[in-house]
């Protein structure tokens, strides 16, 4: 399996013209009717997409895609209790299908059900879905279910089947800084930094991690670059002033802060974990002006 699983599946676009209020005769197939199905879907009628779902079901009901579409629609539509009884149906027609497997999994992630999610993304691996994506589903809840020798292991997986992916990257190497690996965090971030260049977000997170390794020029360099992209924004004003202090530069420092100025509550709760993840003591900047 080549593609992220998707609920909905991709259908052509109705033509210019076409009347969503026509009255449709009944269809002739199974697939006439998914496909009405499909693009009832993508016009937000969720009621008779289902209708028609349904009726793919009636007309040719050993087929497990039939079933898999109207749980993916219910999934979609936010009725993840008739979808999880959908993909049973379909699991059971085709038990080595890796598809029902993958969409129980996600449904029993969402209610919590961690233990029950990590079986069926197993299953779905050792049945043919062996992919970034669905590596990546699979460590998300073995680190949501606090196994994280295990999540590290499978965010690698992922990470091996897409190199070029700098989320899946960035993914990985937050986990590594959690359970304290911080050297290969710093290569994984640096990597997701390099794959996603524009991205500010991640050029911080790079600095934060330099500044835990101790490597406060390069964490320098990395904050610099955040700015860039992302000018003036406090948070990373204050961590430049953090670093500057970090390198006894205590005018470069004074004058960051300054331009930092007061934060706000969301800022000041980022710059307060910011400095927590580095490892630096939370601290009230000094008051330069009396200095």
């Amino acid at each position: 399996m080549e593609e992220p699983f998707s609920f909905i599946p991709k259908t052509p676009e109705p033509e210019a013209g076409d009347s969503s209020e026509a009255v449709l005769p009944e269809p002739q197939s199974a697939e006439e009717a998914r496909r009405r199905g499909d693009q009832l879907m993508r016009l937000g009628r969720y009621e008779e997409a289902f209708h028609y779902y349904r009726r793919a079901i009636e007309m040719d009901g050993n087929n497990a895609a039939h079933y898999m579409h109207l749980g993916d629609a219910y999934a979609y539509a936010d009725q993840p209790a008739r979808a999880l009884a959908y993909y049973q149906r379909a699991m059971r027609l085709n038990p080595r299908d890796p598809e029902p497997y993958f969409a129980l999994g996600e449904i029993y992630r969402r209610f919590g059900r961690y233990d029950a999610a990590i079986a069926h993304f197993r299953r779905a691996i050792e049945f043919g879905a062996d992919n970034a994506f669905v590596q990546f589903k699979y460590a998300e809840v073995l680190a949501l279910s606090q196994k994280y020798p295990q999540a590290v292991e499978a965010g690698r997986r992922a990470v091996n089947h897409e190199p070029s992916n700098g989320f899946y990257r960035f993914w990985l190497a937050d986990l590594l800084e959690q359970v304290g690996e911080i050297e290969e965090a710093m290569q994984e971030m640096e990597m997701a930094t390099l794959l996603n260049p524009e991205d500010d977000y991640y050029h911080f997170r790079y600095g934060l991690l330099c500044i835990q390794n101790e490597q406060y020029e390069q964490a320098l360099r990395s904050i610099e670059t955040a700015l860039r992209l992302h000018p003036n924004r406090p948070l990373y004003l204050s961590l430049l002033g953090d670093i500057y202090h970090l390198l006894n530069q205590e005018e470069l420092a004074k004058e960051a802060y300054q331009m930092a100025g007061e934060l706000d509550s969301y800022e000041r709760a980022e710059l307060k974990r910011a400095r927590q993840a580095a490892k630096l003591i939370p601290r009230e900047e000094p008051d330069w002006d009396s200095l």
